[in-house]
């Protein structure tokens, strides 16, 4: 091969290289969009019986899997770590959930987050709608904020399964 064809064939290959590291990066500068997971976890909660409420605490650990993005640092197909700390009361009035929590990607990234829930129930069987506040992150989440709705559902053997919609914005 020709200097000439070598130096055409390095200029082809440098441009190219170039434009898919913009088209890689451009994702984590996007401003805002939208992502649907599902998510799977453990939890190991304690009950406290008191004459006029229940209280319910523990850990929950698990996975999320982003099933459909827009774009941005949440990537279709990608998953995660999930783990948080509930606390419930739970009364003849009704039910005030609140978990707080983090998810960790592959790459270490974390996303932090505030579940609330006020329907529904956690025995086997139960469920319901919630909304969760995502209030910040570090690495490709860092300045991100946003809001979640989702569906809980509990199953067998202190089993969850949650599905659920965000909208999300970098400042």
């Amino acid at each position: 091969m020709s200097i000439r064809n070598q130096i055409g064939a390095a200029l082809v290959f440098a441009a190219g290289t170039f434009c898919a590291a913009q088209i890689a990066s451009a994702d984590h500068h996007v401003k805002s969009g939208t992502y649907e997971f599902v998510a799977s976890f453990v939890t190991d909660y304690t009950v406290v019986e008191q004459s006029e409420q229940t209280v319910i605490g523990g850990p929950g650990r698990g996975t999320i899997t982003i099933v459909k993005s827009s774009g941005g640092p949440w990537a279709e197909g990608s998953s995660a770590t999930n783990v948080f700390v509930v606390h419930i009361k739970k009364s003849d009035v009704g039910m005030d959930l609140e978990a707080s929590g983090a998810q960790t990607d592959s790459s270490g990234d974390k996303v932090f987050f505030v579940a609330k829930r006020t329907a529904g129930d956690t025995a086997v069987g139960g469920g319901g709608t919630g909304h969760q506040q995502i209030t910040g992150g570090t690495g490709k989440y860092e300045g991100v904020s946003g809001t979640c709705e989702y569906t809980v559902d509990f199953l067998v053997d202190n089993r969850v399964i949650a599905v659920g919609t965000c909208d999300w914005q970098r400042d």
